[in-house]
C-alpha cells in the first residue's frame, strides 16, 4: 500500500484523494466532450458539474460514516477527512442522481440524454476511484493465496478497476451507435450493479450490517438490477427512435 505520495511545506498529498481527483477530472473531460449531445451550453455545464461533484462526495462520505457509525462516534473529527479514504460510491451515487432528476427537472432537459453521456463517464472515474482504495489500503479482500492474490488478499480493487474500465469501453461504443435515449443509462446499471454484487463476495473489510446474508451494497445493487433490468424491457418495447 502507498496512502501518501509525498509531503511538500508541510502538506501531505495522498494518493486516494489524488486519484479520485483524476477520476472527477476524466469523467468530466468525456463529459464535456460530449456535451452538445445533451445539448447543453459548456458554462452550464461546468456549473452543473461543480455541485454534482460536492453532493456526490457529500454523499459517498454519509453513506460511509452510516456504515460505520460506531467508529465515527469515538472519533467525530475524523468525519471530514475524505482525503485518507471512506467514500462510499453507491452514496455519492444516488445523491448525484437525485440532484440530477432535480436538475433537469427545473432546466427542462432531457435526463435521458444527460444519463447516457454521463453512464461512461462514471464507469470511467471509478475506475481512478477504486485504484486509490487499493494504494489506501481500504475496501481490501478476503485472504487468500491464489495466484492473483496482494499481500495474501484478494485485490478486490484492482478487480473492480478493471471492470469499471471494460464497462467504460462497452458504454462508449455502445453510447456512439444509435440507441434510445436511457439504454446507456440503463445498461450500466444493470453491469455495474452485477460487478459490485459478486465483487462484495471476496470483500474482507468492515461493510456494515448485513441484511438476509448480504451486504447494504449487495441489497442496493440487487434493487437498482431489478429496477433497471424492468425499466431497460420497458424501454425496449416503447416507441423506437432517440
Amino acid at each position: 500500500m502507498y496512502p501518501e505520495l509525498f509531503t511538500i511545506f508541510g502538506i501531505t498529498v495522498y494518493t486516494y484523494g489524488l486519484l479520485v481527483a483524476l477520476g472527477f477530472f476524466s469523467g468530466m473531460s468525456y463529459i464535456i466532450k460530449h456535451v452538445n449531445d445533451i445539448p447543453m451550453q459548456k458554462d452550464k455545464m461546468y456549473d452543473f458539474l461543480f455541485y454534482l461533484i460536492v453532493l456526490s462526495i457529500m454523499g459517498a462520505r454519509l453513506l460511509y460514516v452510516l456504515v460505520n457509525m460506531d467508529f465515527f462516534i469515538q472519533h467525530p473529527a475524523d468525519i471530514i477527512k475524505v482525503w485518507q479514504g471512506g467514500l462510499v460510491f453507491y452514496g455519492g451515487f444516488i445523491a448525484a442522481v437525485l440532484y440530477a432528476v432535480l436538475y433537469c427537472k427545473y432546466k427542462k432537459i432531457n435526463i435521458k440524454k444527460l444519463a447516457d453521456v454521463f453512464a461512461p463517464a462514471v464507469a470511467l472515474g471509478h475506475t481512478f476511484g477504486r485504484i486509490g482504495c487499493f494504494f489506501s489500503g481500504c475496501c481490501y479482500g478476503k485472504e487468500t493465496h491464489c495466484f492473483i492474490s496482494v499481500n495474501n488478499r484478494y485485490p478486490t480493487q484492482i478487480i473492480e478497476a478493471v471492470g469499471n474500465l471494460i464497462i467504460f469501453f462497452v458504454l462508449h461504443k455502445l453510447y456512439k451507435k444509435s440507441h434510445k435515449d436511457g439504454t446507456v443509462f440503463l445498461i450500466y446499471l444493470i453491469l455495474y450493479s452485477v460487478l459490485r454484487f459478486s465483487i462484495e463476495f471476496l470483500r474482507g473489510d468492515d461493510r456494515g450490517a448485513f441484511f438476509i446474508g448480504l451486504s447494504p451494497a449487495q441489497n442496493i445493487s440487487l434493487v437498482i438490477l431489478v429496477t433497471a433490468t424492468i425499466l431497460l424491457i420497458c424501454l425496449k418495447r416503447g416507441k423506437s427512435g432517440k
